[in-house]
């Protein structure tokens, strides 16, 4: 028979002491490696982030599309494509030629990840890109005559990601610059898909790469990375909690404040101090490889962007004569120009290279309405059984819809609803397009995640000196009870000993 649990509470009080000791003693010594690198890596990372290319600046590379070279309807290039349903985006924007010129060029991302390229002046299928035109590419978007063809690469160290998938191969174009600046232009279609300057690539080897544990061979098989990094940094949280608690046990209540000397003293202290810290920073970098696919956002299904499209048809409506848009294109540089379609309406967004926008109705141009009837109607479209519980119009960034790289959408209309996961909806108050949505889930990783790994705390969000400040403080805190523990771990496994 089993003693009473009363009875043996006291039994295994005296031996958790001993046993957190063993568990955090050798979990240590596997992992203390892994915690300088990752705290090392995490200071680099907030300086030098992994190379991608922004929408400023594609928007800021791209040439300003001419109206007039516009031959091609919409509707045409769809069928050309041989797409029977409209894009989950479709969009136009300039592509340069050999001779220095351009030619518009309509492109489309289907809700499968399928994409298609058709030349908007002579309907042809653009399907493959030589090395000549990717220079040409190169050299109109970074206007750097220098640039240079080094090879095409299927997959490397800066365009792993699956996302770049439906982009493969890739011309890699050296732009001869004080940078050392390379572009990543896709044969299939001739978007610049990534750059990335010497310095990127230099400080990524001790930054990004081995923090995400981001080695070609590993994260080109993304279940495998996945729960590769799942397993390790889990062991790792481990560690540092029972360190935490085994600290809390060691501690005196009058001075010395810890039995131990030297680097244990040193590791004891700071693992007392920051220990808090480093629980959360580990466990919150666990939480972001969403665990059991917790805290992971669900985005609306096919059947709810049917709903707030109105319409899945591979047509639009356009001009018959392309001169009738003549007026509208000479009102800026646009480089952009975007279709789609909000609750049955046909619209298009101009956008320039500083992020100007103009959006319109089509076919007849006019403006849109988007009040706060519109926002509704679209947030009922994609969840029709969910209750309203509130309607806000952002014209500020706040704790839910901030920037991090690219700047957000302003003004923003957020239409909260009463559904199964407490859905928040946000729509452009421009244009009206749906921006996103953020379910109960989306919104605990933003506390879970965001804020104890990167400090993004609504009352740190204008002051990013001193949110700066403090990250490196409580990192440097977590990489100096790292260090001590190789150290540590080194006396140990080469002069076993007993520690007072």
């Amino acid at each position: 028979m089993f003693p009473p649990l009363s009875a043996s509470l006291p039994a295994l009080a005296r031996r958790l002491p001993g046993a957190l000791a063993t568990v955090h003693r050798w979990l240590g010594i596997a992992g203390c490696l892994l915690f300088v690198m990752w705290f090392g890596s995490g200071l680099v990372m907030s300086v030098v982030g992994f190379p991608a290319l922004s929408d400023a600046e594609r928007l800021h590379g791209l040439g300003v599309l001419d109206a007039a070279q516009i031959r091609v309807s919409p509707t045409a290039a769809l069928q050309a494509a041989d797409v029977h349903s409209f894009p989950r985006r479709l969009w136009l924007e300039a592509l340069p030629r050999e001779d220095g010129g351009s030619e518009p060029v309509w492109r489309m991302a289907m809700a499968d990840g399928g994409r298609h390229a058709i030349s908007a002046r002579s309907g042809a299928r653009i399907t493959a890109i030589d090395a000549a035109r990717a220079e040409a590419i190169a050299r109109a978007f970074s206007d750097q005559p220098g640039a240079r063809h080094v090879g095409i690469v299927e997959r490397d160290q800066w365009t792993v990601l699956a996302t770049l998938d439906r982009q493969r191969p890739f011309h890699r174009i050296a732009l001869d610059d004080d940078a050392g600046t390379e572009l990543y232009v896709s044969a299939r279609s001739g978007e610049v898909v990534r750059d990335s300057t010497q310095r990127e690539r230099l400080w990524n080897w001790v930054g990004a790469v081995p923090h995400w544990f981001y080695f070609t061979p590993l994260r080109e098989q993304s279940a495998l990375w996945r729960q590769t990094l799942l397993w390790v940094s889990g062991i790792c949280c481990i560690s540092a909690l029972s360190g935490l608690l085994l600290g809390v046990l060691r501690l005196r209540r009058r001075a010395p404040l810890s039995p131990f000397s030297g680097w244990m003293k040193l590791h004891h202290l700071v693992g007392l101090g920051g220990g808090l810290f480093v629980l959360a920073w580990m466990v919150s970098g666990w939480l972001s490889m969403s665990p059991g696919d917790w805290l992971r956002n669900t985005p609306p299904g096919n059947a709810a962007m049917a709903r707030y499209t109105g319409s899945v048809a591979a047509t639009f409506p356009w001009p018959h004569e392309t001169q009738a848009l003549a007026p509208l294109f000479a009102e800026a540089d646009w480089k952009e120009v975007q279709l789609y379609w909000v609750r049955g309406q046909a619209r298009m967004t101009l956008t320039a290279g500083n992020g100007f926008r103009r959006s319109v109705d089509m076919p007849d141009l006019g403006h849109p309405d988007v009040t706060e009837h519109h926002a509704e109607a679209v947030a009922r479209a994609l969840i029709p059984d969910a209750r309203l519980a509130a309607i806000e119009r952002l014209i500020h960034e706040d704790a839910w819809w901030y920037a991090r790289r690219d700047a957000k959408e302003l003004p923003v209309w957020r239409v909260k609803l009463e559904d199964d996961a407490e859905t928040w909806v946000h729509i452009d108050a421009l244009d009206g397009r749906l921006l996103g949505t953020l379910d109960r889930d989306a919104r605990l990783r933003r506390w879970l995640f965001n804020a104890p790994h990167s400090f993004e705390l609504p009352a740190l969000a204008g002051r990013p000196a001193l949110r700066y400040a403090l990250l490196w403080l409580a990192a440097l805190a977590g990489l100096t009870l790292s260090v001590s523990a190789v150290a540590i771990a080194a006396r140990r496994l080469t002069r076993p000993r007993v520690d007072r």
